[in-house]
């Protein structure tokens, strides 16, 4: 692999960096976080390197997000993320974290919700292509539904899910309630 898909990661971990250090209202932060991802996205190198990330074992219980990096100090990661064809997530929040989202390879649909009387109701429907950015603030209730390519999405995320409980809502019924986060495999570039 070659050593500038490292480089790229190293540069926007100190533009990251370089970001935590301002005082800024969160939402601010994650629109300028938003900002920054386009460095790692259009990355030859990176977008190079993507084609061998690995997809979770077939029928694993639980999702998994390629670790790549967790700041020491500021606490947010960079993930990976592959999705087989057609590959569909529970309908979720990421609790108290922040998230970019965008995907890399292939596409896929994203339908936001939001809670109404007890029920859900969606409250919006993306079709996310390379280059399109998300924003997913705390407790965003969403579902990410593959196209019919591998999808591969790079993430960045407040700090590592996996380890706390997060939210998961069945969309018939309205009914709550939690499961751990993806599976952190850390995974050098």
């Amino acid at each position: 692999m070659s050593t500038e898909a490292p480089a790229v990661l190293r540069g926007f971990v100190a533009a990251m960096r370089a970001l935590w250090q301002e005082e800024l209202p969160e939402a601010e932060r994650w629109a300028r976080v938003a900002g920054l991802l386009p460095t790692l996205l259009q990355s030859p190198a990176l977008q190079a390197s993507a084609k061998s990330w690995p997809a979770p074992p077939a029928g694993h219980p639980r999702a998994q997000n390629l670790l790549f990096y967790e700041d020491p100090d500021y606490r947010f990661v960079i993930n990976g993320l592959i999705k087989r064809p057609g590959d569909t997530t529970a309908v979720h929040d990421h609790a108290h974290t922040w998230t970019v989202y965008s995907v890399l390879e292939g596409e896929e649909r994203v339908v936001r919700y939001r809670r109404a009387g007890g029920r859900l109701e969606e409250d919006g429907d993306y079709h996310v292509r390379p280059g399109f950015i998300d924003i997913v603030p705390p407790r965003m209730i969403h579902a990410e539904f593959a196209g019919p390519a591998r999808t591969v999405a790079v993430i960045i995320r407040s700090e590592k899910v996996g380890g706390f409980p997060q939210g998961r809502f069945d969309p018939a019924t309205g009914a709550a309630g939690e499961a751990p986060g993806p599976e952190q495999v850390p995974y050098a570039l």
